[in-house]
């Protein structure tokens, strides 16, 4: 039911929400967190049910349009905006929509603050998959403000005419991840969640071959390698949401390799893993080594080999595992990186540009 509080904020939060483990669902949370009453779109439920045919026709003609029913998408946005007067509209990887929207907007009564938040990498090295951003590119000046993940997307934005960027760095999600109750069985003595890409296999290779006891969860191992066949006991399906969550309390060590096609220097596993209690193991980059101690609340390494030594000086000790575990899980459960404070921080800092009253 719609607050009957006038000074209450009103946002309309629009993302993929279908799936139990998106990430969009953690941060229309963190809104609702900061009380602000948030009405949200589901951009999985405008979806079209395409089919690999199709699917090779969108990719062939390069036309992103065709994969979702977005002029739908568009059609209740607006509507929505009308009837609940939002203050502030948070619009998730928007790579559909066209000027025209936003043209509607502005003829609105009561005219929201823009957000776009996107924190894939549209510059990046993954050129096949830069078609799908182009409507976002000429749609860049239209918002109040981007967040984004690097500081060269800012650059990125500026040069496309963008007002006002911002950095976001998530926070962790407490709902999902954390702990649990007392110190639980490790089922997995080194875990990898995530995709084969970006040369991975080569890491996870090395391992095997050493004996080390890793185990993988995820997409496109079979596709893209053959390791999946000669260790069949250590490949297993993708998890999302509780059994990631699961996966991540269940490990001794958890890798927390980055995308380097995305030219990423942390990703969502850099809260996941030590808020529920594990230790990380992850790739050296300048912002792991700036968030975290290195050998008191976190193990970095810079390349296979150091990775692969780094496992077996932990899997020899199990107290010093334990320790660095437990210190970085005492950090990153610490209020300042909780995703809701991110989100708070956020909120205080454009309050008076967008006219808000926050709680």
């Amino acid at each position: 039911m719609p607050s009957e509080n006038k000074n209450t904020p009103k946002a309309v939060f629009v993302a993929h929400l279908g799936c139990a483990g998106a990430s969009g669902r953690q941060r229309l949370w963190a809104l609702r967190q900061c009380g602000v009453e948030v009405e949200s779109l589901d951009k999985d439920a405008y979806r079209k049910n395409s089919g690999r045919l199709k699917n090779l026709l969108i990719k062939l003609s390069r036309n992103p349009s065709l994969s979702s029913r977005w002029r739908d998408l568009e059609h209740d946005l607006i509507e929505l905006c009308k009837k609940t007067e939002p203050d502030l509209i948070w619009m998730e990887w928007p790579k559909e929509f066209e000027s025209s929207l936003f043209r509607k907007l502005r003829e609105l009564p009561k005219i929201p603050f823009l957000v776009s938040f996107q924190d894939d990498n549209p510059w990046g090295e993954r050129s096949a998959d830069q078609w799908m951003w182009k409507r976002y590119f000429k749609i860049i000046p239209e918002f109040d403000i981007h967040l984004v993940k690097r500081p060269e997307d800012k650059d990125r934005i500026r040069e496309l005419g963008g007002k006002a960027s911002r950095l976001w760095e998530h926070g962790a999600y407490s709902p999902l991840f954390h702990p649990g109750e007392g110190k639980g069985a490790k089922t997995y003595p080194v875990s990898f969640v995530g995709t084969c890409m970006d040369g991975r296999e080569k890491l996870v290779g090395l391992l095997l071959e050493q004996g080390l006891p890793i185990h993988v969860f995820g997409t496109h191992w079979e596709k893209r390698s053959d390791l999946p066949k000669r260790y069949p006991d250590n490949f297993h399906p993708a998890v999302r949401a509780e059994q990631y969550a699961d996966v991540l309390r269940q490990s001794g060590i958890c890798l927390g390799l980055v995308s380097h096609s995305n030219r990423d220097e942390w990703t969502m596993r850099t809260y996941e893993v030590p808020a529920c209690g594990s230790l990380l193991l992850a790739e050296r980059t300048p912002t792991h080594e700036k968030w975290f101690e290195e050998g008191r609340e976190i193990v970095l390494f810079s390349d296979n080999e150091e990775c692969a030594s780094a496992v077996k000086k932990l899997l020899s000790d199990e107290g010093r595992r334990d320790e660095i575990a437990s210190a970085g899980s005492e950090k990153i459960c610490s209020k300042p990186w909780a995703l809701e404070e991110r989100m708070r921080e956020f909120l205080n800092s454009i309050r008076e540009t967008a006219r808000m009253s926050l709680k």
